[in-house]
């Protein structure tokens, strides 16, 4: 296999980081990817593991989302007690 033409693979970490956020999706819901198709939790983990094209789509989504939680504005909440 002419090795040029291969895309490299995700980091462990990542793919490890989407496959915990994926768990914690209920069994009896699916998402839809768009023209790829509704798939499980399960179906999803098992494409981000293989890195196919819809795995790939999924860590780029999920990667997408906790990149903007960085551009969330802080929220000071003056009401909040600080005692437990």
């Amino acid at each position: 296999m002419d090795e040029t033409k291969t895309t490299p693979r995700i980091s462990e970490d990542i793919t490890n980081l989407v496959i915990a956020r994926l768990e914690t999706i209920p069994p009896n819901i699916e998402m839809s990817m768009g023209g790829d198709g509704n798939f499980t939790a399960r179906e999803l983990i098992e494409r981000v593991r293989e890195q196919d094209d819809v795995g790939k789509k999924m860590i780029d989504m999920q990667m997408a989302y906790l990149r903007s939680l960085g551009n969330l504005p802080t929220q000071k909440f003056g009401n909040a007690s600080t005692t437990n």
